[in-house]
């Protein structure tokens, strides 16, 4: 069997002292103590704190709820064929505003609104939430 793995380009085994390190490669892996790669993601920025103002907390939960409220909406239309194929465009519309309400949602109910701004994901809201305000308001 030696001869086997020496021709596939492996090392032929030297008895023991190789069982050993196999069987410590085993436990290893079975343990869950083997080395993990680094993750190619960048981590996820830190969640801010809650508000600690229970309107802001009134006004993010209706905003839940309306956008709970268009997901139900949107995934009866989605059922219908002759829909889909006749408004897909709009149909996604409802899907954005979804999205949109949740970030906004969000951002309302906590307290570092410009850290719960920096952890939405739809680049255009973030965008117009972070641009300068064209005069005093």
């Amino acid at each position: 069997m030696d001869s086997g793995a020496a021709a596939a380009g492996f090392p032929a085994a030297n008895g023991p002292a190789q069982q050993r390190l196999v069987d410590q490669i085993k436990a290893e892996v079975a343990s869950g103590a083997e080395k993990s790669r680094p993750s190619i993601f960048k981590p996820a920025p830190p969640r801010p704190a809650p508000s600690t103002n229970p309107i802001e907390h009134r006004m993010a939960e209706e905003l839940e709820c309306i956008r709970r409220h268009l997901d139900l909406l949107g995934s009866a239309l989605v059922n219908d064929v002759v829909l889909v194929r006749r408004y897909a465009v709009q149909l996604q519309a409802i899907d954005m505003i979804n999205q949109q309400l949740g970030h906004l949602a969000a951002v309302i109910a906590t307290e570092d609104k410009a850290q719960a701004v920096e952890r939405i994901s739809l680049e255009d809201l973030k965008a117009r939430l972070k641009r300068r305000p064209l005069g005093s308001l």
